[in-house]
């Protein structure tokens, strides 16, 4: 196994050879976890070969036991305050602090609060977000924060498990099956039939029943969320789908073949699986098709391409920005490692080619900006690349006044596209996320291993350059508030 097509079809073999959509801890099927958990863990055995680290017990002092005791306490009165002050709200959105952007002098989410101010929905909506309390935010009145709330949910009903039965004909085959190769013995380790009954009888289901709670409390229409496939959003889809509640999940990067939280879906039962959203708003019509392969074929849900807020929000904006003409290089959080995000020929390039980089950190990188600071220092390229206002000024705004786009296999490529700058992949990821951007000549694959690598660089940043960016407005701009 080499990479994410290999990944991709490693699962879709498992798929079709088990009765995958069958596995279920009493009523709830566990594929769209366990799939998307077997995904991420084979990512990391493949791309970096990650091995999983066993933590050894702390011993705390006298102080530190009793600042923990009051730590739970303090959740459980957060948990009970949160009911009672959530309101009743029409719309629903679900997010985190990584979908922020610095904008308007506050932390603005760049998908949302466009949608809230373009159809004066402040009086209707509420932020239910993952992650925790930070400052400074835009439509803060509108926002609630339900970890520290879950967690004290989650210790009230410590010793009061759920009676579960797991049923999963050929699951113990499945187990062996996995088995069969090294790479998947850390997997093994984790995910047994005992695992998922211990997990949904003491957490998830009482993940649910949170859930259902806060989601009675403010009665929404709709759901609105970015990034469905992370444990506590799983939750809250199940919750709102029993409820009757529409779930919308967001586009919030590339949706491809490869990505298994979006493509390749083989089996589905035919009620659907509750842990998954019913619709999906796309940016653009290749991410629509590659969902279409599947959602055609199942009435439970539905896609449409709406477009990019954040992106066609600058379309109409005036975007004069004080540098231009540089090379704009967004990076990649784990699994990519710093040593991979700058190979020697980038280097090389930085330092003797008359382009000024500017380098923008992935939400999720944050905690690494002094590593990557460290590091381009050491290798003496750091007085020549822009970091804070790379990272910290709206992408579009950036996109929009670069020469052109380099990157791995971010979802900036396709926002990089729909302003008409052209991007440069140099990981095979991208290659294999990017096809219609590549046939569609928005895109090219360049291996920094090449020989030839600096002067292909060259070549490709004299002929794109100067393309016009696009100002066509998208279907974004027209009135969809239904």
């Amino acid at each position: 196994m080499k990479n994410r097509n290999d990944i991709k079809n490693y699962i879709l073999k498992i798929e079709q050879q088990f009765p995958v959509d069958s596995w279920k801890v009493n009523d709830l099927a566990i594929w769209p976890t366990l799939r998307i958990k077997l995904f991420f863990y084979l990512i990391n055995e493949v791309e970096v070969g990650n091995k999983v680290q066993i933590e050894k017990e702390k011993k705390l002092s006298i102080f530190q036991k009793i600042k923990a005791e009051l730590k739970k306490l303090d959740a459980i009165f957060h948990y009970f305050s949160l009911l009672k002050k959530l309101p009743k709200k029409k719309y629903l959105f679900v997010g985190a602090d990584s979908h922020r952007v610095n904008f308007k002098s506050k932390r603005f989410n760049r998908y949302f609060d466009i949608l809230i101010d373009k159809y004066q929905i402040e009086k209707d909506s509420l932020y239910f977000e993952y992650g925790h309390d930070t400052k400074n935010q835009y439509n803060s009145n509108l926002i609630f924060t339900f970890n520290k709330a879950l967690h004290g949910y989650l210790l009230l009903k410590k010793g009061y498990p759920t009676k579960v039965k797991f049923s999963g004909i050929q699951f113990d085959d499945f187990l062996n099956f996995l088995d069969q190769e090294d790479f998947n013995q850390n997997f093994l380790k984790k995910y047994t039939k005992s695992y998922f009954n211990k997990w949904a009888s003491e957490t998830f289901f009482h993940k649910v029943n949170f859930f259902t709670k806060t989601l009675e409390k403010i009665k929404p229409t709709q759901i609105m969320i970015l990034c469905y496939y992370i444990e506590d959003n799983f939750a809250l889809i199940v919750a709102a789908n029993q409820l009757g509640i529409k779930t919308i999940e967001m586009q919030h990067g590339p949706q491809t073949d490869i990505h298994l939280s979006y493509g390749s879906w083989t089996k589905i039962p035919s009620e659907g699986y509750s842990m998954i959203p019913t619709v999906f708003w796309s940016w653009d019509e290749y991410s629509k098709n590659v969902l279409n392969k599947w959602i055609n074929n199942n009435k439970n849900y539905s896609v449409i391409n709406i477009g990019n807020p954040w992106v066609d929000y600058w379309k109409t904006t005036d975007s004069d920005y004080e540098y231009e003409d540089y090379i704009f290089y967004s990076l990649q959080p784990n699994p990519i490692t710093i040593e991979q995000l700058f190979p020697e020929p980038i280097f090389d390039f930085i330092k003797n080619e008359p382009y000024k980089w500017f380098i923008r950190l992935h939400p999720r990188q944050m905690h690494d900006l002094e590593n990557i600071k460290n590091y381009l220092n050491k290798h003496d390229v750091l007085h020549l690349v822009n970091i804070e206002q790379a990272t910290n000024d709206p992408l579009p705004q950036l996109l929009i006044n670069s020469a052109v786009h380099i990157t791995h296999s971010s979802g900036s490529a396709l926002e990089a596209s729909f302003l008409n700058v052209f991007t440069v992949l140099i990981n095979e990821i991208g290659l294999l996320s990017f096809p219609e951007l590549i046939s569609a000549q928005k895109a090219v694959y360049l291996n920094p291993d090449d020989t030839n690598f600096r002067q292909k660089l060259k070549t490709i940043i004299q002929q794109y350059k100067n393309l016009p960016r696009d100002k066509n407005l998208t279907s974004f701009q027209e009135n969809l508030f239904e």
